[in-house]
């Protein structure tokens, strides 16, 4: 584990060469941005794609949705990331479904985009 909060999970899985970023809840300003920061570390050192396993909650307040937006991604896309994984259910698409159609949009700018129910099914 290369970052580990209360609110979130950093880790280089190296066997399949991806950066994965797990939300275990909600998360804002530090809580938020520090894991986040620690993806774009490891994105930069292994120039490979990111996945985001938002099964557990990915909603963001405005200012760090304007961090993402004006920072985060941007920084990203200068790492060798091409393709960002979404893992979600129906349950949480349901619910943070809007949340995430924002986020999809945005790293479409700069990525494509695959949403899945599980780990399992990245490639």
């Amino acid at each position: 584990m290369y970052f580990t909060s209360e609110y979130a999970d950093v880790s280089y899985l190296e066997d399949i060469d991806k950066v994965l970023l797990t939300w275990k809840k909600e998360a804002k300003f530090d809580n938020y941005r520090k894991p986040a920061s620690a993806a774009l570390e490891l994105l930069r050192e292994h120039d490979c794609d990111l996945v985001i396993d938002a099964r557990n909650g990915f909603e963001d307040e405005k200012e760090d949705v304007e961090w993402g937006f004006s920072f985060l991604l941007p920084e990203i896309s200068k790492t060798g990331c091409k393709t960002v994984w979404f893992i979600m259910t129906q349950v949480n698409e349901d619910t943070i479904g809007e949340e995430m159609d924002m986020w999809t949009a945005e790293f479409l700018k700069y990525f494509s985009v695959k949403k899945v129910d599980s780990p399992e099914k990245i490639g």
